[in-house]
């Protein structure tokens, strides 16, 4: 009888730990999906920057020509 009572506790053990197992794989996984939505928010702010930064740049090249053509028709 102590094999059985041996067998039943070292599987109770380990059910014990496979459910401890699961519920820490289900936080980690509830982790992983909050930290994949930051970073596609953080990836759609990056974008937007991007964006914004690249429209910047092409109103400063645009008023930097004016001003070459202002320059060069005072030059003439």
């Amino acid at each position: 009888m102590d094999l059985f009572t041996n067998l039943e506790q070292r599987l109770e053990t380990l059910v014990k730990k496979f459910e401890t197992l699961k519920e820490a794989n289900t936080v980690l996984e509830k982790s992983l999906a909050v930290k994949e939505q930051a970073l596609q928010e953080a990836e759609a702010a990056l974008e937007k920057v991007s964006q914004e930064r690249e429209v910047i740049r092409q109103r400063i090249d645009k008023i930097l020509k004016r001003l070459e053509i202002l320059d060069q028709g005072e030059s003439a």
